[in-house]
């Protein structure tokens, strides 16, 4: 009936996902039945990070000249990341040390305080330790996002609701390099920081009011825990500090050879990780069979992991419309943000599916993100700027009809008492996956000359397109492990005619009530293995 069925979790879980692939929710569910506030919160949690690193990004170069600094002018996005991967690893510990109210305090005091001395920042040392508070809280507030997801939100509401995270950053794709070239132009670019003051406060007062007082702590105390998890969080760090150290060098050797030093620290932590601490309360900071094909819950981290490590590429496409195309910064912008916006109506399409459906979107998915990069890479061929915006547009397509299913598949997939951690590694590996993606993308677009000064914009263009070309087969290799997922997903389920049935107790074994063709007859059997006490109606 299972292909494992030593794993009562992954049984449940499957049946659970079935369940809410099936259902027929509104979207309005979301807002409706005491859910407004919380989908309010959380969306507001995430929009806070979001629309920090679009502001910040658009009013550094204003920053600089008051501040100084200008040899650590990529630190104050690598700091930023890292920390924030850092967070966002540490989210599922936290929240069951201090329960969802608590984590949400923690994390809007960091990315608060973390604003605050970005805002009165003298020099760039202290807006440095101002972005690496914010990265951290920030890194929190998203992984946070989908474990409330997790708890909060029933089965047939979940998909739904995971939508609203991409869909928060696509806005603030739109919106963030409006306000910070606004507020640059007008030579309030501290204003950047103030602003996320009212906003954390307006999120902090909902998460007080809306979570529901089940997402109490449920483990004994944060002191011992994060002791445990403390080497493999430093272990965490340290493998994405040296991609992103390698990555800002610019240099390709230097960048080869710090992709290879995070990989390695990253597979040791991938062992440590199976490895449990003696005494001490386990916290895992990533679920059981991340980035394991050989399960669904790590070929669906793995496919998510490829799919954003090839959309890493869209970053370079600004410079090249503005180096080379002659456009301002804002139209440039806007060229990348084209991805944003056809993500989130796919993810709405994808979230709205039934279950075959949310099964193939999760298979094309891949495929439209290679073709997308390929044609773009086409696009920087032929010189057509039209051709290239169509390409982008395609991309974010991909990426948005399969993130919320294979992200829901890994919740569903997880064991029972990894759901939390399950949760908060969507953000994790997303993270994790963009920094890794970022130093290869370093190192094959300066191996095609986009740094050589002898090209000059020939080299520029041909650097990105190499990039674009190289990054389809990065985001095609998504495509076998999405079917992986599926199928072995589609091993874990009961079988269809069981979708109809509800367990019922009798002496001797367990009763089956079957409902077929509008009959419904009773018969037992105990020849069904005794973990299956319930099997949900559809």
């Amino acid at each position: 009936m299972y292909a494992d069925d030593t794993d009562i979790s992954d049984a449940s879980s499957a049946t659970s996902a079935t369940v809410d692939s099936d259902r027929n929710v509104s979207w309005l569910a979301l807002f409706s039945n005491g859910n407004a506030a919380i989908s309010v919160m959380l969306t507001g949690g995430v929009a806070i990070h979001a629309l920090s690193l679009r502001v910040v990004a658009t009013v550094l170069p204003s920053v600089v000249p008051e501040i100084g600094g200008l040899r650590f002018f990529a630190w104050t996005t690598t700091v930023a990341v890292v920390s924030a991967i850092w967070g966002a690893a540490f989210a599922a510990p936290l929240a069951r040390s201090r329960g969802l109210r608590g984590a949400y305090r923690a994390s809007l005091v960091l990315f608060v305080v973390g604003s605050i001395a970005c805002a009165l920042a003298p020099n760039m040392g202290v807006f440095l330790a101002g972005r690496l508070l914010q990265g951290w809280g920030g890194g929190l507030l998203v992984a946070l996002a989908y474990t409330t997801i997790q708890r909060v939100f029933p089965e047939d509401l979940r998909t739904r609701a995971m939508v609203l995270v991409p869909g928060i950053w696509g806005v603030a794709a739109l919106c963030g390099p409006l306000l910070g070239g606004a507020l640059a132009e007008w030579g309030f670019w501290r204003w950047a920081f103030w602003i996320d003051v009212p906003v954390a406060a307006a999120v902090a007062m909902l998460a007080e009011c809306s979570l529901p007082r089940s997402t109490a702590p449920d483990a004994p105390g944060i002191a011992a825990q994060a002791r445990a998890a403390f080497g493999r969080l430093a272990l965490l760090g340290a493998s994405v500090l040296a991609v992103a150290i390698g990555g800002v060098s610019g240099g390709a050797l230097s960048s080869g050879v710090a992709l290879v030093i995070g990989i390695a620290l990253l597979v040791t932590l991938l062992q440590m990780e199976q490895t449990p601490d003696a005494g001490v309360t386990r916290f895992r900071l990533l679920p059981t069979g991340a980035y394991r094909a050989g399960n669904v819950l790590g070929a669906a981290s793995l496919a998510l992991a490829l799919m954003m490590g090839g959309s890493t590429a869209i970053i370079y496409l600004p410079y090249v419309a503005v180096a080379t195309g002659g456009y301002s910064p804002i139209v440039g912008g806007y060229l990348s943000a084209i991805a944003s916006l056809t993500w989130i109506v796919a993810a709405l399409g994808s979230g709205s599916a039934g279950r075959e459906w949310a099964e193939r979107s999760m298979v094309f998915g891949p495929a439209v993100l290679a073709l997308g990069l390929f044609l773009t890479g086409c696009g920087l061929i032929i010189g057509s700027f039209v051709f290239m915006a169509l390409s982008v547009g395609l991309l974010g397509a991909g990426i948005g009809a399969a993130w919320a299913p294979l992200g829901n598949l890994m919740i569903a997939h997880a064991r029972d008492t990894e759901r939390d951690v399950s949760s908060a590694f969507i953000s994790t590996n997303q993270m994790i996956s963009q920094a890794f993606a970022s130093a290869l993308a370093g190192m094959i677009a300066n191996f095609g000359g986009f740094a050589d000064p002898a090209l000059g914009s020939i080299g520029v263009v041909s650097g990105v397109t190499w990039l674009f070309l190289s990054f389809t087969l990065v985001a095609a290799a998504a495509l076998p492990l999405s079917i992986m997922a599926v199928r072995l997903s589609s091993t874990r389920q009961p079988a269809r005619p069981l979708a109809d049935t509800v367990a019922l107790r009798r002496q001797g074994g367990v009763g089956l009530k079957v409902r077929a063709s509008g009959k419904t007859t009773s018969s037992p059997a105990p020849a069904l293995p005794r973990k299956i006490l319930e099997v949900q109606r559809s």
